[in-house]
């Protein structure tokens, strides 16, 4: 469990030190993509103890994170 919050501490802290650092903002914007699907698959099998759920209910609680980011992706690209 501790592994789960440094990760998930990591995931957080990430974009921030990137941003002190200079990265440009499009970097970014790219850098919190891949992230929150990190963090959005630890939280379902870790805090909401669905590791062991049918996959079903795993997949639609887990997919909402990478349809939430295609659509973000796919606006962000178009702008």
């Amino acid at each position: 469990m501790l592994a789960v919050y440094i990760t998930l501490m990591a995931c957080t802290m990430a974009p921030v030190i990137a941003m002190q650092m200079g990265l440009d903002a499009t970097i970014l914007v790219w850098l919190a993509f891949p992230l929150v699907i990190v963090k959005a698959v630890l939280l379902v099998d870790h805090f909401m103890e669905m590791k062991h759920a049918p996959f079903g209910w795993r997949l639609a609680s887990q997919g909402w994170a990478i349809v939430v980011v295609a659509v973000l992706a796919g606006i962000h690209i178009l702008t």
